[in-house]
């Protein structure tokens, strides 16, 4: 026999905008041939996922998106203070435990989905101006990845559409 709680909530819908969290998981993949990692937070429900997609720098190729992840989470951070540089242990166990800031947003199916991309907390290594810059940024990248166009579709009158740009 099944029991279900009917006062739990449905729909899979959160509040929107940016959220303080905790990373309880990161799990590493790979999907055809492009690394990601998936965090997953405390006191969220384990649909509810943020996915960095490797991203590397055309002209320098370096990739910044992953090391973004941990460098705004300083996870796995070892700085060199005589050449003011950082080296950064990408291994995804450095990021459990991490307090970062993740914007939330209701996505095409209405509901809640998590930006690509990560902003710092208020700490030692970044202050309030970094972050409220950052994050910024963060609403830049979303606004840019999830464009609405409007078209004519014949007689039928306008046609919106949502298109995520790959990358």
């Amino acid at each position: 026999m099944l029991k279900l709680d009917l006062n739990r909530p449905t729909g899979g819908n959160f509040p929107e905008g940016w959220t303080t969290v905790t990373i309880n998981d990161a799990v590493e993949g790979d999907y055809n041939g492009t690394r990601y990692v998936d965090l997953f937070f405390t006191d969220q429900p384990d649909n509810l996922k943020c996915r960095i997609w490797s991203a590397v720098n055309s002209k320098t190729n370096e990739e910044f998106a992953i090391a973004n992840l941990f460098y705004h989470a300083w996870a796995g951070i070892t700085v060199d203070e005589n050449t003011n540089t950082a080296v950064i242990d990408d291994n995804v166990r450095h990021l459990k435990g991490k307090t970062v800031n993740v914007l939330f947003y209701l996505n095409e199916d209405g509901y809640t989905d998590a930006v690509g991309r990560i902003a710092p907390v208020v700490s030692e290594h970044f202050t309030e101006t970094d972050v409220t810059s950052l994050k910024s940024s963060v609403e830049r990248y979303h606004t840019g990845r999830n464009k609405t166009t409007a078209r004519t579709n014949g007689t039928t009158g306008t046609v919106t559409e949502t298109a995520d740009i790959p990358f």
